[in-house]
């Protein structure tokens, strides 16, 4: 058997700020959402197209809940993970973000010939929107 897709989960500390993040501000497609009522409910979204497609979640579990860890209600304090998603236009979502006030770092040309641009989510997490080196 083969593994058929993966999905990221981000379990946020604030999660109407992250959902402003990633539906309006990256504008990322609403693919399913959920509530099970005792505490657990979130977004999942759709990166890509219909040609390559990744799903991200983004997910609240209150103090309440059984599932629930205290490192869930702390601000992302580490770079050891990150979320990297690929464009076409790096610049356009340079200025995208600094037209909104988001605080970014970028593009920068990095020496393999990649744009980066990085920025961080309403919980901390370090994103990095990245154009491939053009041929």
């Amino acid at each position: 058997m083969k593994f058929l897709s993966a999905k990221t989960v981000i379990r946020t500390k604030d999660f109407e700020a992250s959902k402003a993040f990633y539906m309006e501000v990256l504008q990322l497609e609403l693919y399913e959402s959920y509530d099970d009522g005792d505490g657990s409910c979130g977004i999942i979204l759709r990166i890509g197209d219909e040609n390559s497609t990744a799903l991200l979640e983004i997910s609240e579990i209150k103090d309440f809940h059984e599932y629930h860890q205290k490192a869930f209600d702390k601000k992302f304090a580490s770079n050891k993970a990150g979320l990297q998603i690929r464009t076409d236009d790096v610049h356009f979502w340079a200025d995208r973000l600094k037209a909104m006030k988001w605080s970014v770092r970028g593009p920068v040309l990095r020496p393999w010939g990649s744009h980066y641009l990085y920025l961080r989510d309403p919980d901390g997490l370090q994103i990095i929107i990245y154009q491939e080196k053009s041929n």
